[in-house]
């Protein structure tokens, strides 16, 4: 009896242990060919170095100063690819990222920008919103974050802001100027959170100060005003319709 008793213990344990190394590889292979575990987050923050590259020098930084700052403000060492689409890789980065990473990602960008001035150029605003957009969020979460760090945000043309923007916040607390808003993005019917953001969307894609570029001034300028005008809007009514 204790010698069926031992020939069973030694192949149960043989069976085990070649169950475990099965196990094993099978895992050692599927971490191979699987880019989520081998490769996510290197490519993740290679992708938000480049991100918050283009961001810093959408601002008129130089290359260096823009590197010195990803390096030291956000804590990336990460090679970084210049010339990138900024919507592109922001939605890549968005499909590897969880939503607070890309959370993350947005206020870092913020930080960044914030630290350095307090009125930003319209072309950096634009690209942070561009990232807002393609990282799954809406313009009011700039919007909130800019409360937090406290920017403004200014066309460097002449007279490219509308007169009566001047420095108030973009939470305009005044809900009775809705039906006046609404006519500034052209939403008609019945208004609704996915018709502004719809209206919104087609506006700033005419409108884009990136569309205007090298153009003359004075349609760089109208150009400037108008899109700041609409994200004005869009950004309040966003805080009214909340459906």
């Amino acid at each position: 009896m204790e010698l069926i008793a031992l020939i069973f213990m030694l192949v149960a344990g043989g069976a085990l242990a070649m169950f475990v190394v099965t196990a094993a590889a099978i895992a050692q292979k599927e971490a191979q060919h699987d880019p989520g575990t081998r490769t996510s987050a290197p490519e993740r923050e290679t992708i938000a170095a480049s991100i918050l590259y283009h961001v810093i020098v959408a601002g008129g930084a130089a290359q260096d100063e823009a590197l010195r700052r990803i390096r030291r403000g956000a804590g990336l060492a990460a090679p970084v690819t210049r010339g990138i689409d900024i919507n592109n890789w922001a939605e890549s980065y968005a499909r590897l990222a969880t939503p607070q990473q890309r959370g993350a990602l947005l206020e870092t960008a913020v930080q960044l920008v914030a630290a350095e001035a307090r009125v930003v150029p319209l072309r950096q605003y634009s690209a942070l919103l561009d990232l807002s957009f393609s990282l799954g969020f809406q313009t009011d979460a700039l919007a909130k974050l800019r409360q937090v760090y406290g920017f403004e945000y200014v066309d460097p043309a002449k007279d490219g802001r509308p007169r009566e923007a001047g420095h108030e916040p973009l939470f305009v607390r005044d809900d009775s100027r809705a039906v006046e808003l609404l006519r500034v993005l052209e939403v008609q019917g019945s208004p609704s959170r996915q018709s502004i953001v719809s209206a919104y969307r087609r506006l700033a894609a005419r409108h884009h100060p990136d569309r205007y570029y090298g153009r003359p001034a004075d349609e760089q300028s109208t150009a400037a005003a108008r899109f700041i005008e609409i994200t004005r809007a869009y950004e309040t009514l966003l805080r009214i319709y909340r459906d």
